[in-house]
């Protein structure tokens, strides 16, 4: 069913749905944060699809009665696809759900249309007539819960000072690759696959607890460190950073599970590895955020992966001093400015003892 802008005292969209949803307060914009950037967006829409990935240009859909635009495309689902699009007075517009990237809704920048609350199911939609827009209108909108992560479009009426795109001449929505390490760990399968931040598994052995950060990362939509190595009996405590919007940590097989997703900084999960065996590997994700890499993993004893020694720059296992130049300048301001004086030289003797180490390794 079709509802013109003209037809109801609150100018609000009709939506139509493979099962209606009803339309509700626009969600609340969450911080999250993912990696965009392309170019910069046209004059016309003054910066609004600024770190808008796939946007190209507005879509030439002139001449056509409906055009859809999908909500949650691209890799991650995050996107709007196409981006922008230009239509005919009295078009209707069909924004369609593909179930991909978390609840989503669709909410004009100017309050023109809302489809209400964010939903996440595959096949909603909700559907906007420009009954009463004129020529050269533009409506800027954007996912509420994603609107600081790039999740924007825009619809043209008429005409547009843009660079135009001819749909017919596309070959679909164009994949911007994602961050992945290509083949996941042996030990996690493919897993790690489109997580950013993975590179290995942290060696975390020998603490009897452990804290794993929710919410890391520029985007707020990591895990860190995202696979971890820990003895049978360590507690893991999950930390929220507050960013990213809301995050819960539920294990693939229901071993563990934080309940619903929360967004508040400093909230805190944690689980008790009792009866794991030497071996044992747990594949957690956030349910929300699954889909654009959320993902993390926790494995008791021994694992078939890439080894990192644990915190970096303080303990883990190794020979030499272990003393960092900052903490060699230090000891040497510690004796004052004569001390300072002999920084460099301090310095380049800790080096040379490094490299005899290593050498001697």
């Amino acid at each position: 069913m079709t509802r013109n802008a003209d037809a109801a005292e609150d100018d609000a969209a009709s939506m139509s749905r493979r099962g209606f949803f009803r339309a509700g307060a626009a969600g609340a914009a969450v911080a999250a944060g993912v990696a965009a950037g392309s170019g910069t967006a046209a004059a016309q829409y003054d910066g609004w699809l600024e770190g808008v990935s796939n946007y190209d240009g507005t879509h030439d859909y002139r001449g056509q009665d409906e055009v859809t635009v999908e909500v949650g495309a691209g890799e991650n689902g995050l996107l709007f696809g196409p981006a922008a699009i230009l239509i005919d007075q009295g078009a209707t517009v069909v924004w369609e759900w593909t179930g991909q990237g978390g609840g989503h809704n669709v909410v004009a920048d100017d309050g023109t249309f809302d489809s209400g609350s964010a939903v996440a199911e595959e096949g909603e939609t909700f559907e906007y007539t420009f009954e009463d827009a004129g020529d050269g209108d533009t409506f800027n909108y954007y996912c509420g819960p994603h609107q600081s992560v790039g999740m924007k479009g825009v619809v043209a009426v008429g005409s547009v000072d843009d660079d135009l795109v001819d749909p017919q001449a596309e070959g679909g929505d164009g994949g911007d690759g994602g961050d992945g390490e290509g083949s996941g760990a042996s030990g996690y399968g493919d897993w790690f696959e489109d997580v950013g931040n993975y590179e290995g598994t942290q060696d975390l052995r020998g603490e009897s607890e452990v804290t794993v950060s929710v919410g890391a990362g520029e985007n707020g939509l990591l895990f860190d460190p995202p696979a971890i190595l820990v003895d049978q009996g360590t507690t893991v405590t999950w930390e929220w950073t507050g960013e990213g919007g809301g995050h819960n940590v539920v294990e693939e097989n229901d071993v563990f599970s934080s309940g619903s997703a929360v967004a508040e900084e400093g909230e805190t999960f944690e689980y008790t590895f009792e009866d794991a065996s030497e071996g044992d590997v747990f594949r957690y994700a956030c349910e929300p955020h699954q889909s654009v890499g959320m993902k993390g993993a926790v494995a008791v004893g021994d694992v078939d992966d890439d080894i990192i020694g644990g915190d970096g720059s303080s303990g883990g296992s190794g020979g030499g001093s272990g003393l960092s130049a900052s903490d060699i300048g230090t000891l040497a301001l510690g004796f004052g400015f004569a001390g300072a004086l002999l920084v460099p030289l301090f310095y380049a003797a800790h080096q040379m003892a490094e490299r005899n180490a290593d050498r001697n390794a």
